[in-house]
């Protein structure tokens, strides 16, 4: 079972995922994983409720730009 939560980008995340990302509901928290975009491997930023804030083909630069407005990075697998 997966939850579709960001229609207009066709993500989904399997249930486990998801209910981690509603079980910490920290604010200061952005979800870095992976995932395909085009074929391409990519590295999704997401807050803790799930809003997508930035794509980037760099692991390490994800974490970055999510230190970089104030979130502390944690990879979901």
């Amino acid at each position: 079972m997966t939850k579709n939560l960001f229609t207009e980008n066709s993500v989904e995340l399997p249930a486990e995922e998801y209910a981690l990302m509603l079980d910490w509901n920290d604010e200061d928290v952005a979800f870095v994983r992976e995932e395909k975009n085009d074929g391409r491997k990519m590295w999704g930023i997401y807050s803790a409720d799930g809003t997508l804030l930035a794509e980037t083909n760099s692991r390490n630069f994800a974490f970055i730009l999510a230190r970089q407005i104030d979130l502390v990075p944690q990879s979901v697998h």
